[in-house]
């Protein structure tokens, strides 16, 4: 009898259990994570957007993304986006520029640098490239930023490409700029050939680091050591600034630089420059873009939404739900949509949401 009652009180407890499990439901993220960017194509270093495409630059690929209608002509499943194998696997720390005919991949051991069709990324005979050590017998190494601080190669509204190198001359290292004209041939291949390339000297003492660059507007802006550079699109340089800005970013045809404790204005396209006002450090570690023509900021895995003017300056943090842990490399907007490129995988938003702030808990 006593076995009975055990039984049955055993069986009533196990119900009970039963009945008492929790389900648990996982959490929808705001910012949603792309299942076509897995494996070999998850390390994403740039993109770029068209009115047609949105392009990715990978550790391992190049990518091409399509508006959700409509399916890639080169996806081999009916998707809406492409992946091509790069020629070299990139290192992982640097981040190359896009535009919209081409993108850049290099060889950091033999001073190589390819310049490769968006449109037909997989033939070699629609591609060019130089190789530094022909152009210039003194080369010894690319000077390339890392890319939490910008693209180590910089492509102006012109698509010329602008490269910083640095050559060793009589014993001495010689920072040296080379300056790429490339022309698009909107043929049924989309060959490329390269016009001329110019190589550029900064010769002055102590200025052999690159700290930043840039192209804004008509202009390339470089930061060294102490010492900011103009470069114009048929290759003069001068120096414009007297001291170190490691940021610059424009709003309403004004230019505001970020130095270590202050802003430095220029209302004549960089040509000079006068003190603002004190700004915090944290702005010079920030990465900016522009989407709908509004600023953003952006680091590791948060954006801000920058408002900017000669008298002060507003950083607004955007909603980063589901980028916990993530480190962003660039921000484009495409199709009605926001898309991030990150370390860890492209993620995306719609762009009616994107400018939605953070609410602090």
């Amino acid at each position: 009898m006593r076995k009975i009652l055990f039984i049955i009180s055993w069986s009533l407890l196990l119900i009970s259990c039963e009945k008492e499990k929790i389900v648990e439901v996982e959490k929808e993220y705001k910012w949603k994570s792309h299942p076509d960017f897995q494996y070999n194509d998850i390390v994403q270093m740039n993109s770029y957007a068209t009115k047609e495409r949105l392009f990715f630059l990978g550790f391992s690929s190049f990518s091409s993304l399509v508006p959700d209608s409509i399916s890639h002509p080169d996806s081999p499943f009916g998707g809406n986006v492409a992946h091509y194998d790069n020629w070299y696997d990139q290192p992982s720390e640097k981040k190359l520029p896009i535009c919209a005919d081409y993108f850049i991949s290099y060889n950091p051991i033999n001073g190589w640098v390819a310049f490769i069709p968006t449109m037909n990324p997989v033939t070699s005979e629609t591609s060019v490239s130089i190789n530094m050590k022909l152009i210039d017998s003194t080369y010894a190494y690319f000077d390339f930023l890392h890319f939490s601080s910008g693209e180590c190669i910089s492509i102006n509204e012109q698509e010329q490409a602008l490269i910083p190198y640095v050559s060793i001359v009589d014993s001495k290292a010689v920072l040296k700029l080379a300056l790429v004209d490339i022309k698009a041939e909107f043929t049924y291949n989309v060959k490329l050939d390269t016009i001329k390339t110019k190589i550029l000297s900064i010769t002055d003492d102590y200025q052999n680091d690159v700290i930043a660059l840039e192209s804004i507007g008509d202009y390339f802006f470089l930061t060294t050591n102490s010492k900011v550079y103009r470069v114009d699109n048929l290759g003069n340089i001068e120096n414009v600034l007297g001291t170190r800005l490691n940021k610059i970013i424009e709003s309403s045809g004004t230019l505001y630089g970020f130095g270590r404790d202050n802003i430095y204005i220029s209302s004549n396209n960089g040509l000079t420059w006068n003190i603002g006002y004190s700004v915090q450090y944290d702005y010079s570690l920030l990465n900016y873009t522009k989407i709908d023509n509004k600023i953003i900021g952006y680091r590791y895995g948060q954006l801000w939404e920058i408002s900017v003017s000669d008298t002060g300056i507003i950083a607004k943090e955007l909603d980063n739900d589901g980028l916990n842990g993530v480190s962003i490399t660039s921000v484009s907007k495409f199709d009605e949509k926001v898309y991030l490129s990150t370390l860890s995988g492209v993620y995306y938003k719609l762009e009616d949401d994107f400018f939605d702030y953070k609410i602090e808990k």
